[in-house]
């Protein structure tokens, strides 16, 4: 680079002499540059319900294991909540394979269909578990059958076990080859079924259980002590279970139960544990990952250290492994605001005690405060604001638009679905005269206690009339709707946030003339 001798003259000689007479010196920057709108918004407290986030409902026909001779009809499941769950933005649904296909290849959809679109016409998201494999009862309570008969008469072969509830039970025999030549197919069926149903862009199903192996929804087979003859059979065969659930959904996304298995001392490393329960495939299709027993039910180091390595990518579930009136009556599994403050320490975004309809009514009676912090400041999911936003006090139409943000995330967990910023002008009446999305905001690593500074370029066009407008904000899903409240003041009906005002000036684009007669 060439180097201006009068340049360095300058700096040396005159520039000392400015200073030393207390002459101001400015070149021309601040001065030129229009006035700033700078708003700091007011934080606000309470509970926000968020999609994505906060505690579930649950419905099926019964709670396997736990009380297995209840069964709920669709009006237990519907209507029978009493009302539509505010503070609940999800609803985990349990169903089993005999049930939805009574007969080989005759699926009876209708029970399920009824309850989840009840729930979603109510604005809940649904997280959907399909039991395929067995039910090991519950504290005394005896499982029961999740297969369907005629696949045991199919030629699937059996493992019997004794499970919790003091009973004898079958499983798939996950080491005979009737494993891979008739369960796998026939599971692999049923998903095709599903997906036709459910897995489209628009899906009400946020997340779908990877089930097949273990009692319960598990993944794990605590009671009947699967041996396998390596670590590699093993991973192999869990691998070839999650591929049936990879291969048949593309839209809705998978999750899995990421908590040990009975063997988890034959494993001298996290990466063997996760190797065989193959949580490397799980990790590698970005699943979300799911635990049981809050507070007081995860087993040690390596769901610790899992927990640690998963959350940062991965949207995290905190479910107890026994229900609400569980926990409240025996008193030995901590409160609610103790098993949410669990869940919060897990890096959560869902957490789930098995609220079904009479427990939900009791919940709202006795720990409805409780629930209310778990959405507050500091408690599960998310909770996004801007602690400061600024722009031009004034501008004219065809201009760039350039605003400046600063974001926190109070909260545990993440916003993993990108919701970008779009930026609203708006009259006197609320009515739209400019909006526009930053696809480029993505707000999906933001984490609790970082800072999070953002620059989002909006295009006024050259049409938009000079004159005065509130300037408001939105988080908004794929179709531009305002779909994520934010922790601040100021929110309208269509939940964006008014921030201040901007003027339009009139255009100062040259004309351009189109004839000869200009």
């Amino acid at each position: 680079m060439r180097r201006s001798y009068i340049g360095t003259w300058f700096y040396a000689v005159f520039l000392p002499l400015v200073l030393m007479a207390g002459c101001p010196l400015s070149f021309g920057q601040a001065d030129d540059l229009p006035p700033e709108v700078v708003v700091h918004p007011e934080e606000i407290g309470g509970p926000i319900p968020n999609p994505y986030m906060g505690i579930g409902l649950w419905v099926g026909p019964r709670y396997y294991g736990m009380n297995p001779e209840k069964q709920y009809s669709m009006e237990d499941l519907t209507s029978g909540f009493g009302d539509d769950a505010p503070l609940f933005n999800w609803v985990l649904v349990d169903w089993d394979w005999a049930s939805l296909e009574p007969h080989e290849g005759q699926y009876d959809w209708q029970e399920f269909d009824t309850v989840a679109q009840y729930w979603t016409k109510r604005g809940k998201q649904l997280v959907v578990r399909l039991w395929v494999t067995d039910d090991a009862g519950w504290n005394g309570n005896p499982g029961l059958p999740v297969l369907p008969q005629w696949l045991w008469d199919k030629g699937l072969k059996s493992h019997e076990y004794v499970g919790n509830g003091g009973r004898k039970m079958l499983e798939p025999a996950y080491t005979d080859p009737s494993f891979n030549s008739v369960y796998l197919p026939e599971l692999r069926k049923l998903e095709q079924a599903f997906a036709e149903r459910y897995d489209k862009p628009d899906t009400s199903v946020i997340f779908l259980q990877a089930t097949g192996y273990g009692q319960w929804v598990d993944w794990a087979s605590w009671y009947s002590k699967v041996q396998f003859p390596s670590m590699k059979d093993k991973h192999d065969t869990l691998a070839s279970v999650m591929q049936t659930w990879i291969d048949n959904f593309h839209h809705i996304p998978l999750m899995e139960m990421a908590a040990t298995d009975w063997d988890r001392q034959s494993y001298l490393t996290v990466d063997q544990l996760l190797y065989a329960k193959a949580l490397d495939v799980a990790e590698a299709n970005n699943f979300g990952f799911i635990w049981t027993g809050f507070i007081d039910g995860l087993s040690g180091k390596y769901d610790r250290v899992t927990m640690e390595r998963f959350w940062p990518q991965h949207p995290i579930f905190a479910e107890g492994n026994w229900s609400y009136d569980e926990m409240k009556d025996q008193r030995t599994h901590g409160t609610v605001d103790e098993n949410v403050a669990g869940a919060v320490d897990w890096h959560s975004n869902f957490f789930h005690l098995y609220f079904g309809p009479d427990l939900y009514k009791r919940a709202m009676r006795e720990d409805q405060p409780a629930l209310k912090r778990a959405l507050g400041p500091g408690g599960l999911g998310y909770r996004l604001v801007p602690t400061s936003v600024s722009w031009p006090a004034q501008l004219p139409a065809g201009h760039l638009l350039v605003v400046h943000q600063n974001w926190v995330n109070r909260n545990a967990g993440r916003l993993y679905i990108p919701q970008p910023l779009k930026f609203f002008l708006t009259n006197s009446d609320g009515k739209d005269v400019f909006s526009e999305a930053d696809q480029g905001f993505t707000e999906g690593g933001w984490v609790a206690g970082k800072s999070y500074p953002m620059m989002s370029v909006f295009h006024l066009p050259l049409t938009i009339p000079p004159g005065k407008y509130d300037v408001r904000i939105a988080l908004v899903d794929t179709s531009g709707k305002p779909s994520i409240r934010l922790g601040i003041a100021g929110e309208d009906g269509e939940h964006r946030y008014k921030l201040g005002e901007i003027q339009i000036l009139p255009s100062d684009a040259p004309k351009v003339c189109l004839t000869n007669y200009c």
